[in-house]
Parts: C-alpha cells; sequence; structure tokens
C-alpha cells in the first residue's frame, strides 16, 4: 500500500517575488533599516521590505506574514498596485506552507487580478502555477496540469528560465505521479541543470529532494537516501526550516523502506517535532500516517490506531483525499490484526470508496500533450513559427466568423420584419375583436403555466435522488436511525406528490414539510448543521411561495459549504417586509461540488413566471443571502 510520501514533491515553487538586493544591503539588519528610512524613495523601501519577508517565509513564517501586511497596507494607501500583488503573493505563500490552502488560493486570485490588470506577465504565469500546485496536493491532477501548462506558456513567452524550471520540476511530479518514472526523471534532471547553470541552491535541493521521492517509490531506498541527505546538506546551510522538516521525513520513510524501523522512527519524530513548529498541518498528517504505517509493520496495532487516527481527522480537515485513503488503509490492518472485524470492515469500504475516487484515467490524454509541449521549449525558434501560425489559423477562423455573422445578420434582419409584420396584424385584431383579444390572453399563458410545470418535474425526481442518496450511506452505519429517516423521507415525499399541481403554497405548509426535511439532514450531520427559523405567525398562512422553493435552497447551502462540529453550518429562514431571506455564512469547501444545474437557477426561473419580483442572490460580506418574493 504505502509506497512513499509525496508531501515534498509539491512544495511551493516561487517563480518571481525574490525581491531585488539593494546594492549595500544584504543582512535582515540593512534591510530593516532602508525599510524605516523615509528619506529613500517608496520603490527602494518596498525592494527591501520584500527582500526581507522573502527571506523570512521559510524561517520564521510568522514574522514574515507581519512584514507582508505591512507591504500590503502601505501599498494600498499609496496606490501601488503592482507592490499590492507582491504582499498578497507573499500571504498567500504564508498560507500555502501552513498547509492553509482554501486561503492561499484566495490569496494567489486576488493577486492574480492585479498581475492581469497591471500586465504582469511574470507574475500572471507564477500564481497558475502555484494554483497547479495547490490542486495536486489536493490529489486533482487534472487541474494540476491545466495550470502548470498555463504557466509553462507564459514563462516560455518571456523567456524566464527561471519559471521553466518550475514548470520543469512540478511536470515531473505528475508524472511521477501516474507512475512514469522514466519521464519523471528526464523532466527532474532538465530542471537540475538548469537550476546548477544559475546557482540556485534552494532550488537545486528540491529538486534533490523530489530525485530521492522518485527511487523511494521505485523501492530504490538506498539511492533515495543519497539524494535526500544532499537535499538535507544544503537546506541545513540555507536554514530552511520548512526543507528541512520535509527531507527529514522523506529520510525517514526510506528508512522504512529499508526495514530499519529504528532510524525511521528516530527521524519521522523530529519531523513530526519540525511540522509542529511551522504549523504544517499537512505534515503532521503524512507523518502520523507513516508512524502509524511503522507501528502496523512491527505488529503494534495500537500505536497504528492511534497514528493513523491523528492521521484520519487531520486530512479531513485539510480535504486530503489520498491521506484519508492511507489512514483509513492503514487503521483497516490495525483493526484486523487485533481482531475488531466490524471496524476493520468499516475502514475497508471507506477505504475503496477513496480509492475509487482517485482513479484518474483520464490524466493520460492530458499527458499526452506533454511531448508536444517539451519540443517547443526546447527550440524557440520551433516555438515561434507554430505562434506564427497559430495567428494565421485564428485570423482565418476570425474572417470566417465574421462572414457567418453577418449573415446572421442579415437573416435576423429579415425575421425581424416578418416579425414587425405579424405583430403589426395582432394588434389590428386586438383592436377589432374582444373575443381574440382573450383568446390571446390564454395562450401567452398557457407557455408559461407549462414552463413552470415543468421546473417542478425537474426538482420532484432531483429532492428523491438526494434523499435516496442519503439514505444509502446511513443504512450502512445506522439500520435504526435509518428506519426514522424512512418514516421522515416518506412523509416529505408525501407533500412532493400533494403538491404536484400547485404552483403556490402557504408559508405554513411549506415550513411543516422543510421542518420534517431538517430532520433528515440532521440524521445525516448530526450537530454539524442547524436550521433556525424565524418567521412572525401572523405571516405563515397570509405569504405564499413556490413549492421545494426552501428545500431547494437548504440543499444549495449544504453542497457548496463546508460544515463540522467546531464550526457547524447554520441556515436561518427570516423575513424582511415582503421578502423571504435565507442566508448563511459563507464557508466554501475546498474542492468544490459538482453541480448539476437545478438549484438555484430553478427558483430563479420559476419566480420569473410567478412574478414580476426577481429573487435575488449573492454572497454579502461574510453571508451568502437569497432573497425571495412573497406571494
Amino acid at each position: 500500500m504505502y509506497k512513499g510520501s509525496f508531501v515534498s514533491l509539491l512544495i511551493l515553487v516561487v517563480l518571481w517575488v525574490r525581491a531585488a538586493s539593494l546594492p549595500a544591503q544584504s543582512n535582515p539588519d540593512s534591510l530593516w533599516q532602508a525599510w524605516q528610512n523615509t528619506a529613500l524613495h517608496d520603490t527602494m523601501r518596498l525592494k527591501a521590505l520584500q527582500s526581507l519577508t522573502w527571506g523570512m517565509l521559510n524561517k520564521n513564517p510568522d514574522s514574515a506574514y507581519a512584514l507582508s501586511q505591512q507591504e500590503l497596507d502601505f501599498s494600498r494607501q499609496r496606490g501601488y498596485k503592482l507592490w499590492e500583488a507582491k504582499g498578497l503573493y507573499n500571504i498567500a505563500t504564508y498560507y500555502y506552507n501552513k498547509s492553509e490552502y482554501a486561503q492561499a488560493m484566495d490569496f494567489y486570485q486576488k493577486s492574480l487580478e492585479l498581475r492581469i490588470e497591471t500586465g504582469d506577465l511574470k507574475g500572471e504565469g507564477a500564481i497558475y502555477g502555484n494554483f497547479g500546485v495547490i490542486y495536486n496536493q489536493q490529489g486533482n491532477n487534472l487541474k494540476a496540469l491545466e495550470y502548470q501548462l498555463k504557466s509553462m506558456a507564459i514563462n516560455d513567452k518571456i523567456r524566464d528560465t527561471l519559471g521553466l524550471c518550475a514548470n520543469y520540476s512540478n511536470i515531473a511530479i505528475i508524472y511521477q505521479q501516474q507512475d512514469n518514472q522514466e519521464k519523471a526523471l528526464e523532466y527532474y534532471e532538465k530542471a537540475l541543470h538548469l537550476y546548477e547553470h544559475l546557482n540556485k541552491k534552494g532550488s537545486i535541493s528540491l529538486i534533490y529532494n523530489n530525485i530521492g521521492n522518485l527511487y523511494s517509490s521505485n523501492e530504490e531506498p538506498d539511492r533515495a537516501l543519497e539524494y535526500f541527505y544532499k537535499s538535507l546538506e544544503i537546506r541545513t546551510e540555507l536554514g530552511d526550516r520548512v526543507g528541512l522538516a520535509i527531507t527529514t521525513f522523506n529520510i525517514g520513510s526510506a528508512y522504512v523502506k529499508k526495514g530499519d524501523f529504528r532510524h525511521a522512527n528516530s527521524y519521522v519524530t523530529q519531523a513530526i517535532d519540525m511540522f509542529r513548529q511551522l504549523g504544517d498541518q499537512s505534515g503532521l498528517s503524512h507523518a502520523y500516517y507513516l508512524l502509524g504505517d511503522i507501528a502496523n509493520k512491527q505488529d503494534h496495532p495500537q500505536g497504528a490506531v492511534r497514528w493513523c487516527t491523528e492521521s484520519l481527522q487531520l486530512s479531513r480537515e485539510l480535504g486530503i483525499v489520498s491521506m484519508q485513503r492511507n489512514a483509513c488503509h492503514c487503521l483497516y490492518k490495525a483493526n484486523k490484526s487485533m481482531g475488531k472485524y466490524a471496524e476493520a470492515l468499516t475502514f475497508h469500504e471507506q477505504y475503496k470508496l477513496f480509492t475509487d475516487s482517485l482513479k484518474q484515467g483520464e490524466i493520460e490524454l492530458q499527458l499526452n500533450q506533454l511531448d508536444f509541449e517539451k519540443d517547443l521549449l526546447t527550440d524557440s525558434l520551433a516555438r515561434e513559427e507554430e505562434r506564427r501560425e497559430l495567428e494565421v489559423a485564428y485570423q482565418t477562423e476570425l474572417n470566417k466568423k465574421t462572414r457567418n455573422t453577418n449573415i446572421l445578420l442579415g437573416v435576423g434582419l429579415g425575421v425581424l420584419v416578418l416579425a414587425l409584420f405579424f405583430l403589426s396584424g395582432m394588434l389590428y385584431f386586438r383592436k377589432n375583436s374582444a373575443q381574440l383579444t382573450l383568446r390571446t390572453e390564454i395562450l401567452e399563458k398557457q407557455p408559461l403555466l407549462n414552463e413552470i410545470a415543468l421546473l417542478k418535474t425537474q426538482v420532484n425526481p432531483h429532492f428523491l435522488f438526494n434523499s435516496l442518496s442519503i439514505l444509502s450511506s446511513l443504512v450502512q452505519v445506522n439500520p435504526e436511525l435509518s428506519e426514522q429517516f424512512i418514516d421522515q423521507l416518506s412523509r416529505s415525499y408525501r407533500y412532493i406528490l400533494e403538491q404536484k399541481d400547485q404552483s403556490l403554497v402557504s408559508l405554513r405548509t411549506e415550513l411543516e414539510f422543510i421542518r420534517s426535511y431538517a430532520f433528515l439532514l440532521k440524521i445525516r450531520f448530526e450537530k454539524k448543521f442547524d436550521l433556525q427559523i424565524q418567521l412572525p405567525e401572523a405571516l405563515l398562512d397570509s405569504s405564499k411561495i413556490a413549492p421545494l422553493t426552501l428545500q431547494l435552497l437548504i440543499e444549495n447551502a449544504v453542497k457548496h459549504n463546508r460544515m463540522s462540529q467546531r464550526e457547524p453550518l447554520v441556515v436561518e429562514v427570516l423575513v424582511a417586509g415582503n421578502t423571504l431571506i435565507v442566508k448563511n455564512r459563507l464557508q466554501p469547501r475546498s474542492t468544490p461540488d459538482t453541480s448539476t444545474g437545478i438549484g438555484l437557477q430553478n427558483i430563479v426561473n420559476r419566480y420569473a413566471l410567478l412574478s414580476d419580483r426577481p429573487v435575488v442572490t449573492g454572497p454579502q460580506g461574510e453571508d451568502f443571502i437569497v432573497r425571495i418574493p412573497l406571494l
């Protein structure tokens, strides 16, 4: 099962933000003095602060964060958008090093918007590369590859050698995770050659570490240790705390491969201390799992249960699917060896589910593009020729589209003339026939009624499908509770059948149904979900809404927000004037759920047919709010 950890492979490769050093300032004290010297030009001061901040990101991350905030505040006050983007980038890197990927993605996105606005291609390429790194860390190799290729195209365009080195390294990682060791080593060696030419010691240590992981996953622990110790020596020299923690952990994993559990325990324990000091939750999750794996190999199932449970809890919080799978497999083996077959079966089923979710057959199709990209990157003249060919092809396609557009415009004008002709006829008959007017009104309303009915047919099976999905998972865990679930489900679906011919229902009727539905959700999520209804009694019978409106909104909140006992999802239902408000705090998932396209849009479409007052949706501050007109 255990093939070595990729925790070190995805170290954030910074492509641009090392600030230019000032000639007379080569140490932190002089850089700090330059930043404090208001007599210097703002640009010189910000360069000094950027150099000071970047030098601390891996050594003293909390201090680096404080300096980044100073840089960000100063840049915003002076209107320096490019420096504001750099401050945002530094903060994003701080969050990445702490494995807080949602926050990192948020700050990278803000920095990216400023890069595009200011035309900073180098920074734009760097951020695309880092998006790819984060997606890789989360197990989404298709997205990782997509962003690495976007980054590589920009870096090749501006001839950024360091950026291309980072792309080579990260593409090698993707090959390695697909077990294509030969291609992975090819790209690592390309990156290493360029880094050695540029004398970039930190990057050289990264490549050594990753090549070590390559040999470790290929069951060559002695070759792996050779490269890990090279990396460790350089990182010790540079004082790279993040890199030291990762390489120390990887040395421990190589000793596991050798069957030397004494040395393995020693190095992994050292790595855990380092990860704790850094606040690196992802690193801790990997290290806990490795200690559990060692305990299993030494026939100490109690220790395996302890450490793999820690790993599973952390990886669940971080959303690392691959590590959740590994931890479940470790717990399955440990419980099985202790004779706890029910617990073992539960973890084995979870392991199978995680394994299925990580299947990535489509990645092979995407990886075929890399050979093509490699040829283009190694021959700049060929790349330029291809770019010219693409421009010609684009212009040809544009001309073709222009001709088609002109044709469509001509046809559209003809249709418009015909429409005006028929409209004039309609107006004539409406003036001269009251009966024709009445029939026309009926014909106009009928399509609206048909469309409402069509939208309702989308909701009913959608609700039943989601409810049966919940029941399917519940039956395996708690048969007794599933009986209560079935009872509430039958009541809920009876409501759907009773209202199938209704376009509107009273607010009281909808609330009686939604309480049954909320009961189903609380069975599923326990203390992670809560529904709070604050509506005046007087409105319940006098106000009406479209059936299943509240159910769709609550389901939408559950689908797109994370929840836990420490941070439950609370959905509030209240009223303001003649508007029903449904809101929840924004807690977006780290890996967004796949949408069926039914939820919010269905409600918007139905109310567009029922009322002139629109449904208003969207984030406001820290909340996501939907405003529904009461009819």
